[in-house]
């Protein structure tokens, strides 16, 4: 884990998994927010709720440090994944499964989840949750069609698809392939440094 004003990692407590922003030294709790909340509640949470947030953190630091030293967001938005794009009427797909085994390649620890669907009318929007390298990223896809329209009332299979979509997506925001949908061919080049 590297020593930065902004460091988060994310720790599941008693049925909860908070986002915990740990200070400089890393030793110190600055928030805790629940998973995709912009709300600290560290201040409303009593003592021993906190150190047991607390313990649960120096239970995760070294393993935590070894996946955060090895990759950064810098690093995996280099990776490219040209070879592994799917393409349909034009359009450019991640494989999610190339995605998925990327993912677990480096970091073995890394979950996902699938959140409940929305519905907007008769059309459903699903969402994805990828837990890695220490942080959690959800991304949305609309149940689309071919034509990238929304699919009024879709089936199984349709949100299905949209699920896995969904998926590859959300391993995107992590940063493994997150130019496609930036519609580039190849990696964003990092500027140099002077």
């Amino acid at each position: 884990m590297k020593n930065s004003l902004h460091t988060w990692v994310t720790v599941k407590y008693k049925e909860d998994t908070f986002d915990v922003h740990l200070l400089n030294d890393v030793d110190t709790i600055y928030e805790i927010r629940p998973i995709d909340s912009e709300i600290n509640i560290a201040p409303l949470m009593n003592m021993d709720a906190i150190k047991s947030i607390q313990q649960k953190v120096d239970e995760i630091k070294g393993r935590q440090s070894i996946k955060e030293e090895i990759m950064q967001y810098k690093e995996l938005r280099q990776i490219n994944v040209s070879e592994h794009i799917e393409k349909k009427n034009g359009l450019s797909y991640l494989s999610w499964s190339w995605a998925l085994d990327q993912l677990l390649q480096l970091d073995d620890s890394a979950t996902w989840e699938y959140l409940e669907p929305k519905k907007f009318g008769d059309s459903m929007m699903v969402f994805c949750k990828v837990t890695a390298f220490g942080k959690s990223r959800t991304a949305q896809l609309p149940v689309m069609d071919f034509r990238n329209q929304a699919i009024p009332n879709p089936n199984a299979y349709q949100v299905n698809t949209a699920m896995q979509r969904c998926l590859a997506k959300a391993i995107s925001l992590h940063g493994i392939g997150l130019y496609i949908y930036a519609g580039e061919d190849l990696p964003i080049p990092t500027e140099a440094t002077t």
